[in-house]
């Protein structure tokens, strides 16, 4: 897939309704578990797993948004 293909998408995503619902109440259901004192250290660290693959989505898209950046400024 080309630079301008992925940022696209990426923008597509960005916008969606459903997939931004789907994220935050993964990101709250996770932050729950944190907040619950009677949470086990198995379960955190479940949580922590599952925050941190988020995490390595909004940085893969944002690295996919700068680097369409960087193209269009060498192809203007």
């Amino acid at each position: 897939m080309n630079v301008k293909d992925l940022a696209a998408g990426v923008r597509h995503l960005q916008r969606d309704e459903t997939f931004c619902y789907i994220i935050e109440s993964i990101k709250k259901d996770k932050a729950n578990i944190f907040l619950n004192p009677n949470s086990s250290l198995d379960e955190r660290e479940k949580a922590h797993n599952v925050v941190c693959a988020l995490s390595e989505v909004d940085n893969r898209m944002a690295t996919i948004l700068a680097d369409e950046a960087v193209y269009d400024k060498k192809h203007s």
